[in-house]
């Protein structure tokens, strides 16, 4: 979760330019590569809290259970980041105040929507960076006496056949 928390906090500092370096794609391979490394401890946590008899309705469950979570929170960051797109919008000039000639559009005015729409940005990277915290610090509470380490792999040798 360190790792994802480092994704998202270097994503939440991208310009407009951001996209245009093949720089960008560390962040986004962090961040994907911390959320990855998450499951398989969660996965092995909880075949190890539940019996043998029911590990596949268990797994099904948390499949479930970390889609949902994932739907919920883009849902709730998306919300965060448009409201603060929506009071970052209620500050900005009109058009006419930045366009030269009575215009409606310009590229300066353009730039100060790209402006709003970064703080967008910015605030939902830093939620999910936030959130990453919070998981893991929630991980190392809930998990800390995880037995899962109880079945070794050299017991299931002769069961693979």
């Amino acid at each position: 979760m360190a790792t994802a928390c480092a994704g998202f906090a270097w994503m939440s500092t991208w310009d407009h330019d951001a996209l245009n370096s093949p720089l960008t794609n560390v962040p986004l391979v962090l961040a994907g590569v911390g959320v990855g490394l998450a499951m398989a401890p969660v996965n092995a946590a909880l075949l190890s809290a539940t019996g043998s008899a029911v590990h596949g309705v268990t797994s099904a469950l948390l499949v479930v259970s970390r889609t949902v979570g994932k739907l919920v929170g883009i849902s709730v960051l998306t919300t965060i980041g448009l409201r603060r797109y929506y009071a970052e919008q209620a500050d900005l000039p009109t058009p006419r105040e930045v366009c030269t000639g009575g215009r409606t559009r310009c590229h300066e005015f353009d730039a100060v929507l790209r402006d709003a729409g970064l703080v967008q940005l910015h605030t939902i990277f830093l939620g999910a960076a936030a959130c990453c915290v919070i998981a893991g610090l929630i991980a190392l509470v809930v998990f800390r006496h995880a037995d899962t380490r109880r079945i070794r792999t050299s017991a299931m040798d002769g069961q693979l056949g």
